[in-house]
């Protein structure tokens, strides 16, 4: 009879078994109840498609094990689907980032190893170019040594005094002879033409021993002067100082090209040279006093 109930045993899945569990909780029927409505909904597709006739009814177990089956796995791929491209993405993100990171961090090394090496560079090459100009400036100062003694004399500017003793009784002898000759000219006119010939012989005679007494003078004061440039050059090269401010105009001076103790842009006499006071302060040529240097106040 149509009304009597049959027990059937089937065996399904474990995806199926929890698909069931999950429509039946869904529909607040056991699961009995669920594989029952799916298979009346199966049979009433069937009758209407008129692809069954009225005596097979009886539906076979395992074609409906096969269909629900097939759904269940439809459903499922669909989320293990979406499962997997989560995963991928989310490990193709972390191999990126870890790519990105191990790049930038190999592309910082190599730049911080390019600049230690240029600054190591430039520290050497500097240190090199001060070395030489060290070199270069005692060298110099040795050169300079050897050029002039320290102990070295001057034979004529002995004389100068002497000479300048002779101006000065020739110039009392011209006096004297001015004296007689304005004493005897009312007296002796006749004895004038031979005094006037003596008193330009003694006047020529006079300026004679002037210009020597004048080119000895300046002679010395070459020789003071390059004594006094030997001096500041010695001096700086001590101290290691290649320029220097002049102390009156407050330019900047080349040691080494002096050639006489005057600034070369205001025409002081420079005394001598001394080292920067301080880290900012810079050498200073010592300008002479006006009474020393020969300028008038």
């Amino acid at each position: 009879m149509a009304s009597e109930e049959l027990t059937v045993s089937v065996e399904l899945s474990r995806g199926l078994v929890d698909w069931l569990d999950k429509e039946a909780a869904a529909a607040d029927v056991d699961r009995g109840t669920m594989v029952s409505q799916l298979l009346a909904s199966y049979q009433a597709v069937k009758q209407l498609e008129g692809e069954i006739e009225e005596e097979s009814l009886l539906v076979d177990a395992s074609d409906v094990a096969e269909t629900v089956e097939a759904n269940v796995a439809e459903e499922l791929s669909g989320e293990v689907a979406d499962a997997v491209d989560a995963a991928v993405e989310e490990a193709i993100e972390t191999r990126i980032e870890e790519l990105v990171t191990d790049r930038v961090t190999e592309a910082t090394n190599g730049v911080q190893r390019q600049l230690g090496s240029r600054l190591d560079s430039v520290e050497a090459e500097f240190d090199e170019k001060i070395q030489d100009v060290r070199q270069r400036v005692i060298q110099l100062k040795q050169e300079v040594d050897e050029k002039a003694a320290a102990d070295h004399g001057h034979a004529d500017l002995d004389e100068v005094p002497e000479l300048q003793g002779d101006i000065e009784e020739l110039r009392a002898e011209l006096d004297e002879l001015r004296e007689q000759h304005d004493r005897t000219v009312p007296d002796h006119s006749e004895q004038l033409a031979n005094q006037g010939d003596r008193l330009e012989e003694m006047q020529n005679r006079l300026q004679t021993v002037a210009w020597v007494v004048s080119d000895l003078r300046e002679a010395q004061q070459s020789s003071s002067g390059l004594e006094a440039v030997e001096r500041i050059k010695r001096a700086a090269g001590q101290a290691d100082i290649e320029r220097a401010t002049c102390e009156k105009c407050g330019d900047s001076v080349i040691i080494s090209l002096l050639t006489d103790p005057h600034c070369p842009h205001c025409d002081a006499t420079v005394t001598d040279v001394e080292p920067a006071s301080g880290w900012f302060g810079n050498p200073s040529l010592t300008v002479a006093s006006q009474l020393e240097s020969g300028n008038e106040p």
